[in-house]
């Protein structure tokens, strides 16, 4: 009890504690309270008594009840117990008399029992006496009738009564016509093994019932590996023949009802029969025809009939739930892992599918483009909007391999959601992603490389190096992140380790220069071609007063304003706006200028450096090849005066219109002035015309 309780029942004025005090409680009640409350309480109390003399009442009335209750129940007990003791008794001296009659009985009959006791004995005897004598016969008739496992049984049980009384006259024939007849089972069982016909459970059954009939365990074992092993070749011929002219689905099927289901009864009955203790998992035979079903379902799937992803992974689950099931039996981690290395080699085989798939149509694209830009022109052409579309092109066409890829990752496969199988998924995604970009880039350096054999548009060229470009810049990091998401949506919680991008972001950069290298060298050998052809064919001791400047010059002009247009399309401007001063014409200097000595110190050309990924270094590379080329024909020409001053007014247009076209001056004006001086210098007499006169004619002309 607790205090508080404890000072609650010794309270006096309680009136429901045990150590209530009326005359206290009367008398406080006095002191403390009104009149008005004296009388409620008054009332209160009288309530509560009457209700507690009611309750009380009714307790004794029911306790009543309930005493006269158990009074009859006790009476009535009484008089049952009464009953049940008198059938008691008689059922005391009956069990009693029965006891002696049984008694009696069997002593009259312990005679007539030891007799029945020893016919039975006789009876058995007899029994097995009637066995042996049968014995022949019954073997005969189980093997005629192919119920060699009843033969064997029958034999084996009579054996020892035959080994230890097979000396006495009346067993020695039996004895003998036994042996017989199990030598021929032996002989029929040895045959049955060596059919083509037998099946597995047959082949089984008939090496237990030899080693049942004390066959040595060492010539079973090689003879039923080596039936198995023939067996299962009838099989692996069947498939053969099946991988050419049915689907993955049929050819599964099959696989897992006919080799895969006799190699688990085949293993089942070798470690069953033979009890190997040392467990050495699957044999070497079955090994090697594991081997040979792997080979024969890589081939399946290489089929172009089973490219489809829905029926490549239904016949892939099919087959790992059989290897599963089948590695269990074998207890073989070699199983194990070889089923794994298939569902790795499909998801590999099936991402080297998507990226060569991807690779086709990307070609296919592309000759649409070449055409396009053939049939249109680049006047025409936007290559901006080219551009996009085969960016976007090539982005829709990976992102929809890699979610395709990401099927095999689906929980009701048998496969889907296991670690090694969500990584063989991102290894195969990233196959995809990087080795597609590789080959293209491949191919891009390829058409840079023929690019003047095959007469493909320069434009083209610039197209492709601004999307290897773009692609390096944001197009590989875009496909890691959305590979990450489809990982992180098809397989929760599983870490991937991200790849690395730096191979597939230098063959991107390396196609790019490429291409841009070799779309420089085309414009620039084109215009240079035209040069040359114009300068090595011309007699310039023969040449007439100059009137204007000539039509290739305008050609050339033309060409390298068609490769900057195309360029200032893809390709961002860096022009800086020149200054007045180096706008002034090569002739307005000294002749001096024009000197060998000068022309050591003048700084060196790189005519074919790399081209840089902008519009300037683009069209001052072309500039560089072609004005490089004039210069090396007129080295090979000696000119007139009038043929002198008709190069004049040439070099003079082509510093006009090529400087509006926002080449570097200082490279234009070296190089022209190269052409200029070498030709003054050929010149058996040299005298220039005046700047006036030469804007006169090139105005006029």
């Amino acid at each position: 009890m607790s205090e508080p309780e404890k000072q609650n029942n010794e309270n006096p004025l309680d009136i429901d504690g045990s150590s209530f005090n009326s005359e206290m409680y009367l008398e406080c009640l006095m002191k403390c309270a009104s009149l008005r409350q004296v009388m409620d309480k008054e009332a209160e109390v009288i309530t509560q008594s009457q209700s507690l003399q009611s309750e009380m009442q009714t307790l004794v009335y029911e306790n009543y009840n309930k005493f006269i209750s158990a009074t009859e129940t006790v009476r009535k007990m009484r008089s049952d117990f009464q009953i049940m003791q008198e059938e008691m008794n008689k059922l005391s001296e009956n069990i009693n008399k029965i006891t002696t009659f049984s008694s009696n009985i069997s002593e009259s009959l312990k005679d007539s029992g030891n007799n029945v006791n020893r016919l039975c004995s006789t009876r058995q005897l007899l029994d097995k006496l009637q066995f042996l004598f049968l014995l022949p016969t019954q073997l005969n008739k189980a093997i005629q009738e192919g119920r060699y496992t009843d033969a064997v049984h029958d034999y084996t049980h009579a054996q020892k009564v035959l080994q230890k009384y097979g000396d006495q006259p009346s067993f020695q024939s039996i004895q003998t016509e036994c042996s017989d007849i199990i030598y021929g089972l032996k002989k029929s069982l040895r045959e049955r093994l060596l059919s083509p016909e037998t099946t597995a459970s047959e082949l089984a059954e008939s090496v237990g019932l030899l080693r049942q009939l004390q066959e040595s365990d060492s010539s079973l074992k090689d003879i039923f590996l080596s039936c198995a092993e023939s067996r299962l070749e009838q099989h692996l011929n069947l498939l053969a023949s099946m991988v050419d002219t049915s689907d993955i689905l049929e050819w599964v099927e099959k696989c897992n009802g006919l080799i895969l289901a006799d190699l688990g009864i085949v293993i089942s009955c070798y470690h069953d029969i033979f009890q190997d203790s040392e467990r050495i998992g699957i044999p070497e035979f079955a090994d090697k025809v594991m081997t040979q079903v792997f080979d024969l379902f890589e081939a399946v799937i290489r089929r172009p009939e089973n490219v489809g992803t829905d029926i490549l992974i239904r016949g892939l689950d099919k087959f790992f739930r059989k290897f599963q099931a089948l590695s269990e039996i074998i207890c073989s981690d070699g199983a194990s892992n070889k089923a794994l290395f298939v569902v790795t080699q499909c998801i590999k085989h099936k991402a080297t599918m998507q990226h060569q798939i991807i690779q086709v149509q990307f070609k296919e694209n592309l000759m649409k483009v070449r055409q396009s830009l053939a049939s249109k022109g680049t006047e025409n052409a936007d290559l901006k909007d080219i551009l996009n579309a085969l960016q976007v092109y090539l982005m829709q066409k990976i992102q929809a391999s890699l979610l395709d890829l990401m099927a095999f990752l689906q929980n009701n496969l048998s496969f889907g959601l296991k670690p090694w199988c969500a990584n063989a998924v991102a290894d195969g995604c990233w196959i995809v992603v990087s080795e597609t970009l590789i080959n293209i880039s491949d191919m891009i350096k390829k058409l840079s490389v023929i690019q003047t054999s095959n007469n493909i548009p320069f434009e083209l060229l610039l197209i492709l190096a601004k999307l290897c470009l773009e692609m390096q810049e944001n197009g590989v990091t875009i496909l890691q992140n959305h590979l990450t998401k489809l990982l992180e949506e098809a397989a929760p919680g599983l870490s991937v380790e991200k790849k690395d991008a730096n191979t597939v972001m230098v063959n991107l950069s390396t196609a790019a220069q490429s291409a841009l290298d070799s779309e420089v060298v085309f414009i620039g050998q084109t215009a240079a071609q035209m040069l040359r052809v114009s300068v090595l064919a011309r007699d310039w001791l023969r040449a007439p007063e100059p009137r204007g400047p000539r039509a290739v010059c305008r050609r050339v002009v033309e060409t390298l304003a068609s490769a900057d247009s195309a360029a200032s399309q893809l390709f961002p401007t860096s022009f800086k706006p020149s200054s007045d001063s180096s706008r002034r014409t090569i002739w307005s200097r000294a002749p001096s200028s024009f000197s060998p000595i000068n022309r050591l110190f003048s700084e060196r050309i790189e005519v074919f450096s790399p081209a840089g990924a902008d519009r300037a270094a683009l069209s001052n590379g072309a500039l560089k090849v072609a004005l490089k080329a004039l210069v090396e024909c007129v080295r090979l020409r000696t000119f007139s005066r009038h043929g002198l001053q008709q190069l004049q007014v040439d070099v003079h247009f082509l510093q006009q219109r090529l400087s509006c076209m926002g080449n570097d001056e200082r490279l234009l004006n070296a190089l022209l002035e190269d052409a200029l001086s070498s030709a003054q210098l050929r010149c058996v007499d040299p005298q220039l015309m005046e700047p006036s006169i030469v804007d006169i004619i090139c105005e006029r002309g």
